[in-house]
């Protein structure tokens, strides 16, 4: 279950983190294109420690900057933030262990702590509203003009990752809280009408799902199973709710979608805490599957991906020490190479 894996890396970490200081860190100095833009990296830190950071990356100039929403605010972002969306001129950071949604300027100028009445996860953008899904099992529409959650609608059990594709919300019920009760993990994605904010329909999936992302086709799921005898599954959901597991590519745990393809990573944990890890694309088109589709001669270690700006970017954690940030290039060419802080979890781009 992906709550106790990093419940248990948390715990393992604790023992060994070294506080750092706010400062510059230099951008990587091998042969490599540069990016164009501002980008920042939210570092989700360690659970209950209250280290959750921004990094700030500006392409042109090469400068990576840390901390970066503590030296523009006098404060910390605050507990085990979880993910960022950029909408407009205003960015939306989850702080999953404050239960708030902090907003900012696209410098990181807090405009507004929004309360939640749980701990918000993970959020989308669209049209003028920001939609986050709640761990009790809600999914909330944020206002991006008044900044205030104006509606609520019930979904699944402990909901992850969504997506918006065709009028509609697909929410990952993941069950996440429940996997050693009777109930065990949630199998199902809900379905919501953006227009009605209702929910039309209850999807169900391989057990356990968690990440959901939109191509220009359909929806892509990724389930994690249990860990044991239902491996990670890759699933894709049309827009008349047909389900099939994406058999050429079924092991995809963590992606992106950027130009006609899903780019990700397979990482299973076993009983035994043993990881396999592999790289893969996938041709949302025409199904071809590229692995590795990095063509670096290193590959990282991942934890997590984005699709920014036309980049692909891993980001690496060892849950112990800072991370760092791989930005490539659809053919999987390394274009830079940034640090940022303690469990970077997504970038995105302002400019």
């Amino acid at each position: 279950m992906k709550l106790v894996l990093r419940l248990f890396l948390v715990i393992l970490s604790a023992a060994f983190l070294v506080a750092c200081e706010p400062s510059d860190n230099d951008s990587y100095s091998g042969d490599t294109k540069g990016v164009d833009g501002v980008f920042y990296v939210l570092n989700s830190g360690d659970w209950k420690s209250n280290n959750s950071s921004l990094t700030r990356y500006d392409g042109g100039s090469g400068k990576v900057e840390q901390f970066f929403f503590e030296v523009q605010n006098g404060r910390m972002l605050g507990n085990t933030a979880n993910d960022i969306v950029v909408s407009g001129s205003k960015m939306y950071i989850a702080v999953a262990g404050e239960s708030t949604i902090e907003v900012t300027d696209l410098n990181a100028k807090s405009i507004k702590q929004i309360k939640c009445e749980a701990q918000p996860r993970y959020m989308t953008v669209y049209g003028a509203n920001v939609y986050v899904s709640y761990y009790n099992g809600y999914v909330a529409r944020l206002d991006t003009v008044s900044l205030e959650v104006n509606a609520t609608v019930k979904v699944g059990r402990n909901p992850e990752q969504l997506a918006a594709f065709g009028g509609k919300l697909y929410v990952a019920n993941s069950g996440g809280l429940d996997y050693a009760t009777e109930l065990g993990y949630d199998r199902t994605v809900s379905v919501i009408d953006i227009e009605s904010f209702n929910e039309v329909n209850k999807i169900d999936v391989v057990l356990n799902p968690s990440v959901v992302v939109a191509a220009e086709n359909g929806v892509y799921v990724a389930s994690y199973g249990n860990y044991a005898d239902v491996p990670s599954t890759l699933q894709y959901i049309d827009a008349q709710g047909g389900v099939s597991v994406v058999e050429k590519c079924r092991n995809m745990t963590e992606f992106c979608y950027s130009s006609g393809a899903l780019y990700g990573f397979f990482s299973q944990y076993d009983e035994n805490w043993n990881a396999t890890i592999t790289y893969m694309s996938y041709n949302t088109k025409n199904g071809d599957v590229d692995a590795p589709w990095i063509k670096e001669k290193e590959l990282p270690v991942p934890y997590k991906v984005s699709s920014v700006g036309g980049y692909v970017c891993v980001t690496s954690s060892d849950y112990v020490s800072d991370g760092d940030v791989y930005f490539y290039d659809t053919d999987g060419a390394l274009v830079e190479k940034i640090s940022a802080g303690l469990n970077p979890v997504k970038v995105v781009k302002v400019n």
